[in-house]
């Protein structure tokens, strides 16, 4: 019985329902009961005391009980018999109940095809935005509301489990002037906690970087960058500690040292529909505050409103 239990489904390739059972595709209804039964019986665990045995036996009978729920079904095994097994796992088993194969070849040709795109969708995420500058003492002052106005798109794509893709494009305007910068950026998740970004921008602040991130504990992360101006050659670097305060909310510090050093606090809130933020930033030539707040409409889109004091 042992030579048996190995020798028999060796031989039979995958997927091959009728072959499990040991029966013809033309095999009427009752011709499937009965090889079930009958091989069911070979095969049942209860029937071997040997562990390793009953563990052949366990991994066989399940084998005989699937082939038997999907070819004693009239709907499933004619999808079987088209598409084999690619058609059952396509989900046309729970679509409407086809009769003739034209319809299931047609329905298997739309669900095949929604899967491509939901598998699209899933590596190559796009996105853009639109923004609106507006400017309280320019209004005041006699001139216009609008201080300028950007924009901004981005694709992110998975190319392998640990390695995503980004590229991304901005233009922007502030009165009569105006300028854009184009970016590409490769994100190598090294581990569990931490990750390694390689970025190049083009543009007004052409530039090559990377940074890493670290998880320093459950709910604090660390990161660490560097950039070097295409311009000029100089040098920025950044350490940034971000603490988790809460289920929805989280704070940060940066330090940023170079030709134009800064420290920054800010605190980040998100929420299923809303989210907000602030920034408290000085340095030599710089001090002020800003905050935003996002609201999401849908997955796909979302409004912003936001205000800077400070120079």
């Amino acid at each position: 019985m042992g030579e048996e239990m190995y020798g028999k489904h060796e031989k039979e390739k995958e997927g091959e329902l009728y072959a499990l059972l040991h029966i013809s595709p033309q095999a009427s209804d009752e011709e499937i009961r009965k090889a079930y039964r009958q091989w069911a019986q070979v095969y049942h665990p209860d029937k071997y005391q040997s562990l390793q045995m009953k563990d052949i036996a366990t991994e066989n009978f399940q084998k005989i009980r699937e082939a038997y729920e999907i070819l004693s079904d009239a709907h499933k095994r004619q999808i079987y018999d088209i598409y084999g097994m690619e058609g059952l796992t396509s989900g046309l088993e729970l679509g409407p109940r086809l009769k003739t194969p034209e319809e299931i070849r047609e329905e298997f040709e739309r669900v095949k095809q929604r899967r491509e795109e939901e598998k699209f969708a899933a590596h190559v995420r796009p996105s853009g935005s639109f923004l609106a500058n507006l400017s309280l003492p320019q209004l005041l002052n006699g001139y216009s509301l609008i201080k300028g106005m950007a924009m901004a798109s981005e694709v992110q794509s998975h190319v392998s489990k640990k390695d995503t893709i980004v590229l991304s494009g901005n233009l922007a305007v502030t009165g009569e002037s105006g300028g854009g910068a184009a970016t590409a950026m490769l994100r190598h998740q090294a581990s569990s906690v931490s990750s390694i970004e390689i970025v190049a921008s083009a543009g007004l602040r052409s530039l090559v970087g990377f940074q890493t991130s670290r998880h320093l504990s459950l709910h604090s992360t660390g990161t660490l960058g560097l950039s070097v101006s295409l311009k000029d050659g100089s040098l920025n670097l950044s350490n940034t500690w971000t603490r988790q305060l809460s289920e929805v909310s989280s704070g940060n510090i940066q330090l940023v040292l170079g030709t134009d050093p800064t420290i920054a606090v800010g605190w980040q809130r998100k929420e299923e529909k809303n989210s907000a933020a602030g920034e408290l930033k000085f340095g030599p030539t710089i001090f002020g505050a800003s905050g935003h707040y996002t609201h999401h409409f849908s997955p796909k889109s979302h409004g912003r409103i936001g205000g800077r004091i400070g120079r």
